[in-house]
């Protein structure tokens, strides 16, 4: 495993294990979204956290990745500029 991979997770097990997280639970699916293009390194980044949480039981919700890739990260701001969040 990388550093970049060993980097990755250690920041997912601390962000989803801080007390300040604790009491907050998302009532709908959890969506990540990815400012970039099938298989690079940004979305196996995305799968891998994914896939840790998910294997932890972190979450109780599903999440899922959504790939934006175009224009520089402007199709993924203007996306998550027009969706509803919590």
């Amino acid at each position: 495993m990388g550093h970049g991979m060993k980097a990755a997770m250690a920041l997912t097990i601390t962000l989803c294990g801080t007390p300040a997280f604790a009491g907050w639970e998302p009532a709908k699916p959890v969506e990540i979204v990815v400012a970039a293009g099938a298989g690079g390194a940004s979305d196996q980044m995305a799968r891998m956290m994914q896939a840790a949480i998910q294997k932890n039981n972190l979450m109780k919700q599903p999440m899922v990745i959504s790939l934006k890739g175009g224009a520089s990260g402007a199709e993924a701001l203007m996306y998550m500029k027009s969706s509803e969040g919590d």
